[in-house]
């Protein structure tokens, strides 16, 4: 699968319009740039939010804001072409926080959109959105981010199926803490999830021992760190996940550029020392159990990946393959229900007695 094939996936599985889509593909194909063609999708997106704020209509603005979000996260990434210019990084974060300000619009004209949270760690916080379920009281699943995805988007879109199911979710702005000043970029998700583990049981409308993970690509490693910190985290689903970022990993420039963005990170060095940090191997096993999806045409992270979280997980894992590219979107309506369907299983069974 090219590239923008791949991407035009990504941008329609996240709900941009299909006309907006279609009419930046139009102009892709007759050599205008990705970022630029994403650019004027979003200022026409915008400019119809503001004038459904201005005749009051809260609901059409609400979800014109959400697809001004869309275009400014399809807009960044660009870098997948080489198309944003030697100022790349700067330029995609940039891209990031217009995304994140357009989506607090949108929850300002609907609230019931979703809730801007702050989970307290240490000193700091972690930013994210409770979207609820409609019950008294659910289980909740909290969705993880790749390096070139936002909660603002992609994880809204995925949200939207679990909820669907009678599932709340919590998207985590995690890894690259884009919602808090000064910018706090996590790697190490097994120190924070008894936080965010602690922050669940305080709210009365979720259930305390009920938390499930979701994650595609690095937010699927993510996971795997979650249900490593804190066996609250009862299952999760990692969809292609990394179990390290190595010299064939590295090797792709998308993929640097991409670390170098989630971690703010501004050198070679510092890229460097932050792949060494990422090795599934040094994670204690899970306590819950793990659903891995596996792409059979996976170009980036291939079975040896695979072959590690087999290894790692022992017999809390268990393995479906789909003949798909890298996070499967292009079949997502064909394993995404039944991932939540699985989530929905498994946060609803009784806890098993650890043994003696």
């Amino acid at each position: 699968m090219n590239r923008l094939e791949f991407l035009s996936y990504r941008v329609a599985f996240s709900g941009l319009p299909f006309g907006e889509l279609q009419q930046v593909l139009r102009e892709v194909e007759q050599n205008s740039p990705w970022t630029e063609s994403f650019r004027r999708c979003w200022r026409r997106l915008r400019e119809m939010a503001r004038k459904a704020e201005l005749a009051g209509d809260i609901e059409s603005a609400a979800q014109a804001w959400r697809w001004t979000a869309c275009a400014c996260h399809a807009a960044s990434l660009g870098f997948h072409f080489g198309t944003n210019g030697r100022d790349r990084r700067l330029a995609i974060i940039r891209m990031r926080k217009m995304a994140h300000a357009a989506y607090l619009r949108a929850v300002r004209s609907d609230p019931c959109l979703a809730r801007l949270v702050y989970i307290p760690y240490g000193l700091s916080y972690i930013g994210g959105y409770l979207r609820l379920a409609r019950k008294r009281r659910s289980a909740v699943v909290v969705l993880f981010n790749g390096l070139d995805s936002i909660c603002e988007v992609e994880m809204h879109a995925f949200g939207d199926w679990l909820l669907a199911r009678g599932l709340s979710v919590l998207a985590l702005d995690l890894p690259s803490g884009l919602l808090v000043y000064p910018r706090q970029p996590h790697l190490a998700v097994e120190a924070l999830a008894p936080s965010i583990a602690n922050w669940i049981a305080g709210q009365p409308t979720l259930k305390p021992n009920r938390i499930g993970a979701f994650g595609v690509s690095f937010g699927g490693h993510l996971v795997a760190r979650a249900l490593s910190g804190d066996s609250r985290f009862r299952a999760g689903v990692a969809v292609s996940p990394a179990a390290w970022l190595g010299s064939k990993e590295l090797a792709h420039g998308q993929v640097r550029l991409m670390l170098s963005v989630a971690f703010n990170l501004r050198s070679d060095e510092q890229v460097q020392s932050m792949a060494e940090q990422i090795q599934l191997a040094r994670l204690r096993p899970p306590r819950g159990q793990l659903l891995f999806y596996n792409m059979e045409c996976d170009e980036l992270f291939g079975a040896e990946h695979k072959q590690a979280y087999v290894a790692w997980a022992g017999p809390t894992i268990e393995v479906r393959s789909y003949c798909a590219e890298h996070v499967g979107t292009s079949c997502i309506h064909s394993w995404m229900p039944e991932a939540c369907a699985w989530l929905n299983y498994q946060l609803a069974k009784k806890e098993e007695p650890l043994p003696c």
